[in-house]
């Protein structure tokens, strides 16, 4: 297409000189020309080829899998909670998860308890009490059901009352459950908190009744006996054991008690109640505690399981 571009514009030129007079054609005229369109077809040419260059170059990634990445370490070897992430390089990522189930079995043996706290109360003069067995079955050392039995009885006169309370030993049982929260540690260390449900059947007498009328000056005694109850009534509970020496151990419990329903075939209201007790709704229980059955679990092999 340059090429007859530029046959054109050579022939229009030579025309041109021609018609002109021949003292002011220029002789290089036809050269001129030829090498501007010349330096033009060597421009268009420059420009329509590409022009071609290297491979571009680029920043290697390194894919190797078996490089050690960098991971955060939350937990220790034994699942506990760091006070901040450890920042470490492994082939693997070897971030312990805290572990979350028990690491005892499902049946780690069992208890046998004897409540003796009111024993201590009644010899600094406490004239009513209430002692039991009790038995336990140790889940993943974790939940404890437990049964209770005993007997409690009274012969009392309650601090600013006019009438003598007495009971003689009548049968109570409560039956719940302990949570210790020390289940991954050793089973002759507990510290726990539980509830029981509590029944007893009694009866009870009132003795010297005393009735004063102030306008006869007169005094008159009543006794009532044979009176019978039942009590229905629950226990929030919380206390520590440890152990003594090889399989024996001692056990502190603070009771926090609460009546659901007491009946009575008479007018009177039991003042002492088996199992529960008397005034107050807190009562405190010592135990001996012997351990059957129940093992140790080592830190290494706990992590095994």
């Amino acid at each position: 297409m340059l090429r007859v571009l530029f046959q054109i514009l050579s022939i229009f030129t030579v025309m041109v000189a021609s018609a002109m007079p021949q003292d002011t054609v220029p002789v290089v005229a036809t050269d001129t020309v030829a090498k501007v369109l010349s330096d033009s077809i060597a421009t268009a040419k420059t420009d329509s080829v590409p022009v071609r260059r290297g491979p571009r170059k680029s920043t290697p990634v390194d894919i190797d899998d078996n490089k050690p990445q960098e991971v955060l370490h939350y937990y220790d070897k034994h699942g506990n909670a760091l006070p901040e992430p450890v920042r470490f390089l492994a082939v693997l990522d070897t971030v312990t998860k805290p572990k979350s189930k028990p690491i005892y079995p499902l049946y780690n043996g069992w208890t046998l308890g004897v409540n003796f706290g009111d024993a201590i109360f009644m010899a600094a003069g406490q004239k009513y009490g209430s002692f039991d067995v009790w038995a336990d079955v140790s889940l993943h050392n974790w939940f404890f059901p437990v049964v209770e039995a005993g007997l409690g009885f009274a012969d009392s006169k309650p601090k600013n009352s006019n009438f003598t309370y007495s009971t003689k030993p009548s049968f109570y049982a409560k039956i719940g459950m302990n949570y210790n929260f020390m289940y991954k540690s050793d089973p002759a260390y507990q510290v726990f908190a539980g509830v029981r449900l509590g029944f007893s059947s009694f009866k009870y007498d009132v003795n010297d009744i005393t009735i004063s009328d102030g306008y006869w000056d007169q005094t008159e005694n009543l006794t009532l006996r044979g009176l019978k109850a039942t009590a229905l009534y629950g226990e929030i509970l919380g206390g520590i054991k440890v152990k003594i020496v090889g399989n024996f151990s001692l056990g502190w419990t603070a009771r926090w008690h609460m009546k659901f329903k007491v009946s009575s075939k008479s007018l009177s209201t039991p003042w002492f109640i088996p199992g529960y007790g008397a005034g107050s709704p807190f009562s405190f229980s010592l135990s001996a505690i012997w351990r059957f059955g129940q093992r140790k679990v080592e830190p290494e092999n706990a992590e095994q399981k």
